[in-house]
């Protein structure tokens, strides 16, 4: 079979590339490896920039409002006490909110929406080679069912996520660089008392909960837990998992002990970055956590990846009216110079977040609320912080911005030139 653009990976980034892509007349085709878009525990939040693409790719058409809930602000907890709130409202008014959707539902909604004339995706599909002709990466072969199969394509993209391999096929290195935590995630309900309005981070020392409201009525908890350190967590027993998180989060306490009653209940996220100094080799392009893995904090892998399919997808069309494959070639590495910077600031405000995360002892505890409590005492510092972070796509003249009102203009009907 032959394509336009084969995308390996249907997650946030693939999906976003494939949809965009389809808008603008593209033959795209995905190939994901699980049978289902069924996922636990993986990126359910949304920043406000993605759901502003989202809406420009009319994703939201196909959600019913009962699959997903808006979230208006954030408080931190330090020892028992609160050194930061904010509202989103205190960003910028009248914009999007950070919304939680499950993954699935929202992979879904994106291709039930899609141009199935020009978008096909190819499930349980496992990329087992590159293809390759005259040096230039020019389609792969892969296994569905037991049966091999091959397909050609002007562009692959590696959209297969932190642990994909198809950058690896393709040599383009990545730099890996773990954390100073791993995550154990829970589900429990929520209590009638508590705040679903708002995510909360609970902190002592270096043990901290992430508290993130979730449909229909949970909350999920992200427990931080030494690097590797599941076993030790598990020798530790249950009882000790549930004390650490009443500890923090006391208003939990009986619901946690009541509902997480075996280690399937949980699931671990190994935390880690990484970097690829190359995103592209001629005929392959990588997107998303494939280029570019983000910690969890603030939910800025997810937006991310949903960003890089847009602007790709932007970027494609033209290059691809080229009868040689150079003016492609020379899209991918423009892709990675138009992203990078966006990409390196969201990762070093993290980097900032993860080491207050980690402060133990009385002195940097000390530094760490008092910085707190100076961000919640300044409007304008929350606004430096967070504005750039979570609204980046109100200013114009962002090639993100400017490659989402394209979007929005053909899903208008307008005839748009890019």
């Amino acid at each position: 079979m032959d394509t336009d653009v084969l995308v390996v990976g249907g997650g946030p980034a693939g999906m976003a590339l494939g949809v965009a892509l389809a808008m603008h007349g593209v033959d795209v085709t995905v190939l994901e490896g699980s049978a289902t878009s069924t996922r636990s525990f993986r990126g359910e939040s949304i920043s406000p920039d993605s759901v502003f693409v989202l809406r420009a790719l009319g994703v939201f058409d196909h959600l019913s409002p009962a699959s997903y809930m808006t979230v208006d602000g954030l408080r931190i907890v330090d020892s028992g006490t609160s050194v930061l709130s904010l509202r989103f409202e205190e960003l910028r008014r009248d914009s999007e909110l950070p919304t939680e959707v499950p993954q699935d539902v929202l992979l879904d909604a994106m291709f039930v929406g899609a141009d199935h004339k020009k978008l096909r995706m190819i499930r349980a599909a496992t990329v087992t080679e590159l293809d390759r002709t005259s040096g230039r990466i020019s389609g792969v072969r892969f296994r569905c069912n037991g049966i091999m199969h091959s397909v050609r394509s002007r562009l692959v993209v590696a959209a297969d996520g932190r642990y994909g391999t198809t950058t690896a096929m393709a040599s383009l290195p990545s730099r890996r660089k773990p954390m100073q935590r791993d995550f154990l995630w829970i589900k429990v309900t929520a209590p009638e008392s508590w705040d679903r309005s708002r995510y909360q981070v609970r902190m002592k020392a270096d043990s901290h909960v992430m508290c993130i409201p979730t449909i229909p009525d949970l909350v999920r908890l992200g427990v931080n837990i030494p690097p590797g350190g599941l076993r030790e967590i598990r020798a530790s027993g249950l009882p000790a998992l549930h004390d650490r998180i009443a500890r923090l989060v006391p208003e939990l306490a009986d619901t946690v002990a009541e509902q997480i009653g075996s280690w399937r209940d949980t699931s671990v996220l190994d935390i880690f970055t990484s970097y690829t100094p190359r995103w592209s080799t001629p005929g392959l392009v990588a997107i998303g956590d494939a280029a570019h893995t983000l910690s969890p904090v603030l939910a800025q892998g997810v937006n991310h990846a949903i960003l890089d399919g847009v602007v790709l997808a932007d970027l494609l069309p033209p290059a691809l009216t080229h009868s040689t494959d150079i003016a492609v070639d020379d899209a991918c590495r423009r892709f990675q110079a138009l992203r990078e910077e966006s990409v390196e600031a969201a990762r070093s405000l993290q980097m900032r977040q993860e080491l207050a995360f980690a402060q133990r002892g009385i002195a940097a505890e000390i530094g760490r609320r008092s910085i707190y409590r100076a961000i919640e005492r300044s409007a304008f510092l929350k606004k430096r912080i967070w504005g750039p972070i979570y609204y980046s796509l109100l200013n114009s003249d962002s090639v993100a911005r400017q490659a989402v009102d394209r979007l929005a203009a053909i899903r208008a009907g307008a005839r748009v030139e890019v």
